[in-house]
């Protein structure tokens, strides 16, 4: 290395931005090279001379330069690692406190939108609410539990977990067991003018069943019916109902659509709440319906993780005119309470089709307390 290139070099050297190799290179030159050596000395004098006294200071001795230059050397390194680390973190900072702001609304959304998907859907089950966990860089994690109602008490079935990049949403739902073994099925009227069908196996499994049990069941009408209709249907028996299926005109076998008790207020403004009656109930029903469908048909990209077939089997818009045509009506629900009571459907003659779900030990009644111990 000559002298030009020495003194080219010297200020990257003094902030530790050479590589190994050119640093060896420098002080190589350094230990042989005298009129450096004094260019150095004279550089130093300049940058260290004490304003206070205006006296200079004396000469160093190639060894107390060296000293000198390893210190600052790493010195400068140091601070470029400090300097880079704090820009790091305040830009994390910066990304996690954007991030949560933009997921205090796209987290809330994507959770309504799951949920209401899945409970319209899923014949008896539901999601009381949705957790955002934000991370940094526009990354958030997405979480909720689903239940089902068993008799009186809500029974959990699993959750779902999602995780979220700006508007982009993997979804994946883990149940209990493993599974969650779908059991509830209905059958739209006209099917029954087409062939004939029997619940022989359901009303005999609830004949054997004994007393000290509540099950779930899925009952078929002979026709659709008003909210009020099917409450004067089933008014005179000892049972909740939980599910409604809706009357979409899908003509796609096995595929539900349908209105949750636990999922109506959520899809009600405040302004949109009726009177606490049955009419009143009739029409929260069929607005929270609406909402619904109105909701998922906005929010497509986040209902399709949970609706498979959306837009390619099952067209939301046309569901959407269908029931403004035609109105909110049912063909069938989920009901659930004591299985003798549940067995008195057999002999109701708008009921022509059953299936069984799951039963569990009597639980009928109201606890005063209840709770759980994760550990």
């Amino acid at each position: 290395m000559n002298c030009e290139e020495f003194r080219e070099k010297w200020e990257d050297y003094v902030e530790g931005k050479c590589p190994r190799e050119v640093e060896r290179e420098i002080e190589q030159h350094l230990h042989t090279c005298t009129d450096c050596e004094e260019w150095v000395n004279e550089k130093l004098e300049q940058q260290t001379k004490d304003p206070r006294q205006n006296v200079a200071i004396p000469e160093l001795s190639y060894e107390q330069q060296q000293q000198i230059f390893r210190y600052a050397k790493w010195k400068n390194r140091f601070m470029n690692a400090v300097t880079v680390l704090g820009i790091f973190f305040c830009i994390s900072i910066a990304s996690y406190i954007i991030t949560a702001v933009y997921y205090a609304f796209a987290g809330h959304t994507a959770n309504k939108v799951i949920q209401t998907a899945i409970q319209m859907t899923m014949p008896n089950v539901y999601s009381h609410y949705g957790v955002t966990n934000t991370k940094v860089f526009f990354n958030a994690d997405l979480q909720g539990n689903l239940y089902k109602s068993l008799g009186n008490e809500e029974k959990y079935v699993g959750e779902y977990q999602g995780k979220m990049t700006f508007e982009f949403l993997n979804l994946k739902r883990e149940w209990v067991d493993g599974q969650y073994d779908k059991k509830l099925y209905f059958l739209h009227p006209e099917l029954a003018k087409e062939e004939s069908y029997d619940s022989n196996d359901t009303w005999h499994t609830l004949n054997m069943l004994p007393e000290g049990t509540v099950s779930e069941l899925a009952v078929s009408f002979d026709d659709v019916y008003t909210f009020e209709e099917v409450y004067e249907i089933l008014d005179e028996y000892d049972l909740d109902i939980v599910w409604y299926a809706i009357d979409t005109g899908i003509d796609e076998d096995f595929s539900y659509w349908g209105i949750h008790e636990e999922g109506v207020d959520s899809l009600l403004d405040e302004e949109e709440r009726e009177l606490d009656d049955v009419k009143g109930e009739s029409i929260e029903k069929e607005k929270a319906f609406k909402n619904g469908l109105e909701l998922i048909n906005k929010h497509k990209r986040y209902a399709k993780k949970v609706v498979w077939g959306l837009d390619e089997k099952i067209i939301i818009e046309e569901i959407i005119d269908y029931v403004d045509q035609n109105g909110v009506k049912t063909y069938g629900v989920v009901v659930t309470g004591p299985t003798k009571e549940l067995l008195k459907l057999k002999e109701n003659e708008q009921i022509y089709y059953a299936t069984l779900g799951e039963v569990d030990f009597w639980n009928w009644y109201t606890r005063e307390r209840s709770g759980a111990i994760a550990r």
